[in-house]
């Protein structure tokens, strides 16, 4: 018996696994993940305009933001996990894009070969939580492992203005920019990322900072009061996603004045440090 079901929720059909603990539970219950993230993007992006987002997973951001650059952008969707790749691939079929380009590469500082953990579908399992590993294990998939530089800067074919890279890659973000400095240099997007690893937080911070960037902690709860189901009960409690809004100190955009308590001027700091 398959653990895949495929609904009709806020952004679209998605098909997910059942007894996926957070993204698969959060589409049940509310119809949507993690929507504080897609409303924060989708006002940075016009309609016409090109992104990048490492960590794709089923594509619960993937196509709604595909959806946003429909007049012309396309979303370069990077997925090393063939579990999660082959969903988000049903997903973007299911919901007639044609302006979504899969990639099922892992991303980080250099070319080479990795691995990376799978899931055991008849278990419940956080799908969310697939990250890369030096080297091999059991039930391990073996992946190729590129820079964003070399994939969609040095190929001339992928060049495209990028107005935004958005990483969620379980503890890669600081390789993954390392790894993208030409565009970084060229284009100068607005970069979204996950930072919720303590220990790698002030490098992370500090390599953004030196590149001309304003960086702003942005700190949404799973649970959504708004959530398109209309579900009052909070089956996430206390649980927070920690990312980072970095924007290029010439890059023209007015931030409401809220944002002005979250810039990161001390690379010290981490939201988690308090709790742990």
């Amino acid at each position: 018996m398959s653990n895949i079901i495929k609904q009709k929720f806020k952004h679209g059909i998605f098909s997910y696994y059942s007894n996926d603990q957070y993204i698969g539970k959060s589409l049940s219950e509310y119809g949507e993940w993690s929507e504080a993230e897609v409303i924060l993007l989708k006002q940075l992006l016009a309609d016409s305009e090109n992104l990048i987002e490492v960590g794709s997973n089923i594509g619960t951001h993937t196509i709604p933001l595909a959806k946003q650059v429909s007049n012309g952008g396309i979303v370069y969707a990077i997925e090393p996990q063939y579990q999660n790749h082959k969903l988000l691939l049903d997903n973007i079929n299911n919901n007639k894009l044609k302006n979504v380009k899969v990639l099922k590469i892992a991303i980080s500082s250099k070319e080479g070969e990795a691995y990376m953990n799978t899931f055991d579908e008849n278990i419940t399992s956080n799908y969310g939580d697939s990250r890369i590993f030096s080297s091999n294990f059991k039930n391990a998939e073996s992946v190729p492992v590129k820079t964003l530089d070399q994939l969609l800067y040095d190929n001339i074919k992928e060049r495209k203005p990028i107005k935004i890279i958005k990483c969620d890659a379980q503890g890669q973000e600081l390789n993954i920019i390392l790894g993208s400095k030409k565009i970084i240099n060229q284009y100068k997007p607005c970069i979204y990322l996950e930072n919720d690893d303590i220990h790698t937080s002030k490098a992370l911070i500090e390599l953004i900072k030196n590149m001309g960037y304003l960086l702003f902690w942005h700190l949404p709860p799973l649970y959504n009061p708004e959530n398109f189901s209309k579900n009052t009960k909070n089956i996430f409690p206390k649980i927070i996603s920690c990312n980072m809004l970095c924007i290029h100190r010439t890059t023209k955009i007015k931030l409401n004045e809220i944002w002005k308590k979250f810039e990161i001027t001390d690379s010290n700091y981490h939201p988690f440090k308090k709790i742990t």
